[in-house]
């Protein structure tokens, strides 16, 4: 019998929240708890074998909530740079633990369940595998990517992310609502 793949996943949390105004978003409070520890308590840590919150500075108002749930966290210097530079952090940090596969998600989407993570995780059939989050035509984080894509995702750059690679990706349908990405106060209001 075939081991299960060794998978991490990385939570990025280091966005400049631009458009939520003056506060950062992670730390607003939805549904009785910071924005950002939502998709934290969902992902199944104890399925992975490395965990990671990649953010923009330590001493994040949700730190002690990641790190309780056992996301290590880890500072992106050029977070300014854009999500890109995240998803490259996650990538390299993968590749040196030698892992199968990588799976995405962002900390300003707080719907999706915990059984969602575990879809994607069991979608991973092989090192040039890509499973991601869809609703129709619209393809998002999270998202799994096995280890053939680490080296594409290590030179990620800018505010696109891995968005060539989703557009390639077997998607795993799920309702709409759970792919909400919360950019600004009413887009957090209307989820309420």
């Amino acid at each position: 019998m075939d081991d299960p793949p060794r998978l991490g996943v990385a939570l990025l949390a280091a966005g400049a929240s631009r458009r939520f105004g003056s506060e950062d978003k992670l730390e607003a409070i939805f549904r009785g708890r910071r924005l950002g520890e939502h998709a934290a308590m969902a992902i199944p840590i104890e399925e992975f074998a490395a965990s990671w919150v990649i953010t923009s500075r330590s001493g994040h108002a949700c730190e002690q909530l990641w790190k309780e749930r056992g996301l290590e966290p880890i500072v992106n210097p050029r977070a300014a740079n854009g999500m890109g530079t995240s998803v490259a952090c996650a990538a390299r940090r993968a590749e040196a633990e030698g892992l199968d596969g990588l799976v995405i998600a962002l900390a300003d989407m707080p719907m999706i369940p915990r059984g969602h993570f575990m879809t994607l995780m069991s979608a991973l059939d092989g090192p040039q595998a890509i499973a991601v989050s869809a609703f129709k035509k619209h393809r998002s984080p999270p998202a799994v990517f096995g280890r053939g894509h680490f080296s594409a995702l290590a030179s990620r750059e800018g505010d696109i992310g891995a968005r060539d690679l989703l557009a390639r990706g077997e998607p795993i349908l799920c309702p709409p609502n759970w792919l909400v990405d919360i950019d600004t106060p009413e887009a957090l209001k209307s989820l309420d």
